[in-house]
């Protein structure tokens, strides 16, 4: 699998929300990128922003109320954020695939499996009706789905929560696309097809190469899957590392506060530390950092806005305890903390 190539370079991402109450910043200068062939997972607190970066890149942001009012989407040469609606709708379920959240409402419950499933061959690549739905038979067996010409005349409430994941999963993999974005794929699902889907997914990843931004809050499907891990809170990525180093060394108090919210086997009967206090409220974005009121190692210099510093490679955080003119025991904290 290549990691070579810089598959989408996002830069200085801001999306706004026009709302009766004020405007909503829900995004604010959001960068990563992203690699051909690589899974990266993105996790954060319900409303950090993960699903809004995701419909951002793929052009699906409502208009009104939302709005991206700053930055780049970089994707093969061209900036997704620039497209008129015609290019954005030739690339999407093409080149740009997305599984959303909820199968059972992403579906059109009055539309047979099969109608839907062969929309993106006939919208894409002019197939015939005949060829289309070969092509979805095809795709339904790929995913795990028997007796699929059956299942092609059936409707979303004749099937299961697990074949509804499926078909979705098959509809967003019809065009080969290089670049799948997957909104909580496993999201109300029991244990053990959480593990099919998931083991689906990286199946496809290898056969097919199929870059992969999966957005969820659970720690163990990252660990499971990802080979790379974005942290965000308040609409900004506060960490960004291999999954490895974010669990063995997270630079983040906001990270380790998820890490010790997780139930872990090794520690029986220790105490869950839960993150005191509420995210900030984004109709009026804080000044400094965002994290500060709910952080145990808060500091002065957390009144300023933190950059995203260089921990090693390919790790960056945004916190003032990775200073490089710290002192050391600033860079020690986080250790211990891990290590207790």
């Amino acid at each position: 699998m290549c990691l070579s190539t810089i598959l989408l370079s996002v830069k200085n991402l801001h999306v706004r929300f026009r709302t009766y109450a004020g405007v909503v910043h829900a995004l604010r200068g959001v960068d990563f990128e992203l690699s051909v062939g690589e899974i990266i997972g993105i996790v954060g607190e319900s409303g950090c922003g993960k699903s809004v970066t995701a419909s951002a890149i793929m052009g699906i942001i409502p208009s009104p109320p939302g709005e991206v009012f700053a930055g780049q989407a970089w994707f093969e040469g061209r900036d997704l954020l620039k497209l008129s609606e015609a290019e954005s709708r030739s690339l999407r379920g093409n080149a740009l695939s997305m599984i959303f959240q909820d199968p059972m409402t992403s579906l059109n419950p009055v539309l047979t499996i099969g109608t839907q499933l062969t929309e993106p061959f006939t919208e894409h690549q002019s197939l015939s009706n005949t060829e289309a739905r070969q092509r979805a038979a095809e795709l339904l067996r790929l995913v795990g789905i028997s007796d699929s010409e059956t299942r092609l005349n059936q409707y979303p409430h004749q099937l299961s929560g697990g074949m509804r994941q499926r078909v979705m999963i098959a509809m967003s993999l019809a065009c080969n696309p290089k670049l799948l974005f997957a909104d909580e794929p496993t999201t109300a699902l029991d244990v053990t097809v959480q593990a099919q889907i998931l083991d689906l997914l990286k199946r496809l990843n290898l056969e097919l190469n199929t870059a992969m931004v999966l957005i969820t809050h659970d720690l163990g499907v990252v660990a499971s899957i990802c080979q790379r891990v974005l942290v965000m809170y308040a609409g900004q990525i506060v960490e960004s590392a291999p999954v490895q180093a974010l669990f063995s060394e997270p630079r983040h108090p906001y990270s380790l506060g998820l890490l010790q919210s997780v139930p872990n086997p090794d520690y029986k009967g220790k105490k869950l530390l839960a993150i005191e206090g509420h995210p900030p409220d984004l109709l009026l974005p804080p000044d400094g950092c965002a994290f500060l009121p709910r952080c145990r190692y808060s500091m002065q210099a957390c009144l300023e806005t933190p950059p995203m510093f260089s921990v090693s490679t390919g790790h960056k955080a945004r916190c003032w305890l990775n200073h490089p003119d710290a002192p050391s025991a600033c860079h020690e904290v986080l250790k211990v903390a891990v290590a207790t």
